[in-house]
């Protein structure tokens, strides 16, 4: 008997045990859904254009390494992906241009603009709230860090590529940005040696500054054995205001400079029941 108390508390232990691991993951798990950080948003620039160009690859005849960028888009407020979001994507060539706005880019006196259209692109979300672009890793140009221009819309329409994406309500402008030691590298490849002078970098740069590198990208080789000749990727989540929410949301600064956004109404149907103690079939 003595033998069978002590095997049966030995058990009553270890389902304790097991039940505060559960309800403790249960626990987390809820505080991650129902918790987000609003991507910080800067500005458009000089150099924004609501393109009609529905493409993955946005290179065009640009040359530079290749690089794959994958932007998860959330919605704060339920911490979910956002299928048919309209992500836009700009930036600079290896040498600091921008299309359509060629002439300004080189600081000519009365700039015109043009019809070219490399490194510039727009793709709608799809159920996982994912989209791929394949470019070129940027180059530079006088008192910026290297970086990558985004917008997101929702609730619109887009056509085809003969109109733009349009009835859609704006919800994020923003930047990333690259790591200055993983630039460095970079810039002594061709063709981003051609680009003489004295590059900004992130700490020089008030923008980056402001988002507290909250979008700093980790790119890695895509393949790692070819280096650059492989081409790199990274991945980034932007989390925006969705267009609407069934929860209340209240919105607070945090340490690091950004937003967090904590749904209120969230736990009463996901984290009840029972949070510690002993296992519910004791009760």
């Amino acid at each position: 008997m003595a033998k069978f108390l002590a095997l049966f508390t030995k058990i009553t232990v270890l389902i304790a045990l097991l039940h505060q691991s559960i309800a403790s993951e249960s626990l987390q798990r809820c505080r991650r859904d129902t918790t987000c950080v609003l991507t910080p948003e800067v500005t458009e620039g000089p150099y924004y254009w609501n393109t009609t160009l529905m493409r993955q690859n946005i290179s065009e005849d640009r040359d530079g390494i290749p690089l794959r960028i994958q932007i998860l888009v959330n919605d704060i407020n339920t911490c979910t992906p956002i299928a048919d979001a309209a992500v836009t994507m700009w930036h600079c060539d290896a040498g600091g241009i921008y299309s359509h706005y060629i002439q300004a880019s080189q600081n000519v006196q009365n700039p015109q603009k043009d019809n070219s259209t490399f490194l510039r692109g727009i793709l709608l979300t799809d159920a996982n709230g994912l989209v791929t672009f394949d470019t070129i890793y940027p180059g530079w140009y006088i008192g910026r860090s290297i970086h990558i221009h985004v917008k997101v819309h929702l609730g619109g329409t887009y056509l085809n590529e003969t109109s733009y994406y349009s009835g859609a309500k704006y919800v994020h402008t923003g930047q990333l940005f690259f790591n200055d030691s993983f630039s460095d590298l970079v810039n002594e490849q061709t063709p981003y040696t051609n680009h003489t002078g004295s590059r900004t970098l992130n700490s020089q740069d008030g923008i980056y500054a402001s988002t507290k590198g909250y979008t700093l990208m980790a790119v890695q080789y895509a393949n790692s054995s070819s280096g650059f000749s492989g081409g790199l990727t990274t991945t980034v989540t932007l989390a925006v205001q969705g267009l609407s929410s069934a929860n209340t949301t209240t919105v607070a600064s945090t340490t690091d400079g950004s937003q967090e956004s904590t749904t209120s109404n969230s736990l009463t149907s996901s984290c009840g029941g029972h949070t510690g103690g002993r296992p519910f079939w004791f009760w």
